[in-house]
């Protein structure tokens, strides 16, 4: 029986493709602009207004209303989970940031559920 090669190669294409949508690493970016300024390498910074982290990351996927201020989340890596062969291996990260009473940031973080057989014990006991 013979094999298909074209369908094996697009295959392992699509699987190291993928491989590499990761959200984009990013330096402290201390030199390139002060606190509290708009962002134009992509990270968020403390001081920043809710305006600036929308132009830099657009609209969150959640908002929740905390005690201190407002929580902002975005999880939009959900459809790695969906891509045959890759999904079950795939990395899925949430980005969060938090808003002071102010409205400016005061943190960020970046929760890492790791591959379908991590994820249900990291979202019910924590990422540590």
């Amino acid at each position: 029986m013979k094999t298909p090669l074209l369908p094996l190669a697009t295959l392992a294409l699509l699987t190291v493709s993928l491989s590499q949508c990761v959200a984009p690493a990013t330096n402290d970016g201390s030199a390139s602009a002060p606190a509290g300024s708009a962002s134009s390498d992509g990270s968020i910074k403390p001081g920043m207004t809710k305006a600036q982290v929308i132009a830099v990351w657009g609209e969150p996927d959640e908002k929740k209303q905390t005690a201190s201020g407002e929580l902002w989340r975005w999880a939009q890596q959900g459809w790695k989970r969906h891509v045959p062969v890759y999904g079950t291996w795939a990395k899925v990260e949430e980005h969060v940031v938090r808003f002071g009473a102010d409205g400016k940031v005061i943190g960020t973080g970046t929760e890492d559920y790791g591959n379908a057989f991590q994820e249900g014990w990291r979202r019910a006991y924590g990422t540590n």
